[in-house]
């Protein structure tokens, strides 16, 4: 696990965006017991397909050095989920100008950062220009956080705002 997490230090450049986490360790079944096997689970986050293929020829090295070095056997299985979730400049402007007809205050945010979360939507994108945006809920927990807890006063927004997105993009004849 350590030198996995030099992946992203020594092997990467600082500027690039990249994840590498590790979030599983699964071994033993008691404390007096050597385990036989081990496991472990994690993830990768980049929207550089180079830098995921750099990622993946470290991963290999890294399990293959650390194996031979402790003397035992080590498989890698490299799982490519979902592709980077990236919006297309023309259709993300189209819908923050609709978001805006619809919300309220000046709430509409158009220029955040880049975010490494892993998105289905992303296919979509990949084979059609579109955006990929939060209708948002206020200050509360993420969705992928224990305490989340949708916002249901944000629903008729959210449902506004893509009749009006259709009203626009689709106009009746």
């Amino acid at each position: 696990v350590q030198a996995i997490q030099t992946i992203v230090s020594r092997n990467h450049y600082a500027l690039n965006e990249l994840v590498v986490s590790v979030t599983q360790i699964h071994t033993g079944s008691a404390e007096n017991i050597i385990p036989e096997t081990a496991y472990i689970n994690g993830t990768i986050r980049t929207f550089d397909p180079e830098v995921q293929d750099m990622v993946h020829r470290r991963l290999a090295e890294i399990v293959a050095g650390q194996a031979a070095s402790y003397g035992v056997d080590a498989k890698l299985h490299i799982e490519v989920g979902y592709p980077a979730t990236v919006n297309h400049p023309d259709q993300t402007a189209f819908a923050a100008e609709t978001a805006r007809e619809v919300a309220t205050g000046g709430t509409v945010i158009d220029d955040r950062r880049k975010e490494m979360g892993a998105e289905d939507f992303s296919y979509m994108l990949a084979a059609r220009p579109g955006a990929y945006l939060f209708i948002g809920q206020g200050e509360a927990a993420g969705l992928h956080h224990p305490k989340f807890d949708f916002n249901d006063a944000v629903a008729p927004v959210g449902a506004s705002f893509f009749a009006r997105l259709v009203e626009r993009a689709q106009p009746a004849a």
